[in-house]
């Protein structure tokens, strides 16, 4: 499954997001008068939980652990506006409400509600007992630069003793790095006339041709728009990202549907911004 975007060289400078912590003597060097690079450092925490839960919850009386943990890459001091970084922590930890790293890391690490909502006793520990069975929760991300757009891929995945399966999904965050803002999918195009270009997309572009076999609906007359896609200015193409169950059964996965830039344009207007990203030669008026 496809959970990074290809590199691909060029004559053009393509550098990858920093990564690591922050140490000024492992920073990539670039002229002086190359493109902004967007740095970022490593931010990480876990807690463990014991739950003890009564004989009618689907682990029936029995002793499990829970581990909610994070690994993340976190953009550096100035390389995001503040409605970008405020953005960013709500897609990061699902909190609407979120105001600073501190707070909404907290909020998501500590949450144990589903357990208590069911009647369980939830007790905090420093330690992970291996001799349970785990619940877990667990968010890991990495940056990538290409050009003047950063992507932070955020990839999380849970799993509750007793279910069938855990749940996953990959999204995508995309940076413009000289204005650090992100990009969403209605700066690029219309997103009110995308439906049904998605599904000629699927059914006539080799490339798709896997998503079409995928589809719950064999014959849609439109495809929802996902908040999900990422942007390859260097390959012009924009590639759209269904988590899973969004348009395809789990046993499929994540579906990536591939909008070629000059394809697009032949059938919805580019926005001016997304043709400054893509450049003349990659659309037709």
């Amino acid at each position: 499954m496809k959970k990074h975007l290809i590199i691909i060289a060029t004559l053009i400078l393509a550098v990858a997001c920093n990564r690591g912590n922050i140490d000024e003597n492992e920073a990539d060097t670039i002229p002086a008068d190359s493109l902004r690079v967007f740095t970022t450092h490593n931010v990480k925490d876990e807690q463990n939980y014991i739950i003890y839960s009564d004989e009618e919850f689907p682990f029936g009386g029995n002793v499990i652990g829970l581990l909610n943990s994070y690994n993340i890459v976190w953009p550096d001091e100035g390389m995001l506006t503040h409605n970008a970084e405020r953005e960013l922590l709500r897609r990061y930890f699902l909190d609407d409400e979120a105001k600073d790293f501190e707070s909404a890391s907290r909020y998501w690490i500590l949450d144990d509600s589903y357990y208590l909502e069911n009647g369980c006793e939830v007790m905090r520990t420093n330690y992970k007992d291996d001799s349970l069975q785990y619940s877990y929760s667990r968010i890991e991300s990495s940056c990538e630069q290409h050009n003047d757009i950063a992507t932070i891929n955020i990839y999380r995945e849970m799993y509750n003793i007793g279910a069938v399966h855990g749940l996953y999904s990959s999204e995508y965050v995309n940076i413009d790095v000289t204005h650090g803002t992100i990009i969403h999918l209605n700066d690029l195009v219309d997103t009110n006339l995308l439906g049904p270009v998605i599904v000629r997309a699927v059914e006539d572009l080799t490339i798709n041709s896997d998503v079409h076999k995928a589809l719950f609906d064999q014959n849609p007359e439109r495809l929802p728009v996902p908040p999900d896609f990422t942007i390859d200015s260097t390959r012009s193409t924009i590639t759209l990202v269904y988590q899973v169950y969004e348009i395809a059964s789990y046993a499929d996965g994540i579906q990536e549907i591939v909008l070629p830039i000059f394809w697009l344009s032949k059938h919805i207007p580019l926005t001016p911004y997304a043709k400054r990203i893509f450049g003349p030669e990659s659309y037709i008026e």
